[in-house]
């Protein structure tokens, strides 16, 4: 083989070698930029979802306390009924105790 030959397949095979290593940085630069990005996406999904969630949790509480102010009033009204009704067959019984110790 000639020596120009030689000189041109030894230039060929580091130009190989070069092209190579160019291509496994970019690869692993690209690899790089990926797994970032997808950090912070994972982060901002986290953050968004954390919102979420104190959000829901706030609308629950609120939603809780509305249900149970209900129950309460709900629990006075019925309440003063009984104590209405109380009342009032107190009052007959008063009364019919009244009336047989006036008949014995």
């Amino acid at each position: 083989m000639s020596r120009e030959a030689m000189e041109t397949l030894a230039a060929s095979e580091e130009l190989v070698r070069r092209m190579r290593a160019d291509a496994a940085a970019a690869a692993k630069q690209r690899v790089a930029d990926a797994r970032a990005d997808g950090e912070k996406r994972i982060a901002e999904a986290i953050r968004k979802a954390s919102e979420e969630v104190s959000q829901l949790s706030k609308q629950a509480d609120e939603k809780a306390k509305a249900e149970a102010m209900a129950l309460a009033d709900n629990n006075e009204n019925r309440k003063a009924v009984m104590r209405a009704k109380a009342e009032s067959r107190a009052k007959q019984a008063v009364d019919l105790i009244v009336e047989r110790i006036v008949n014995s």
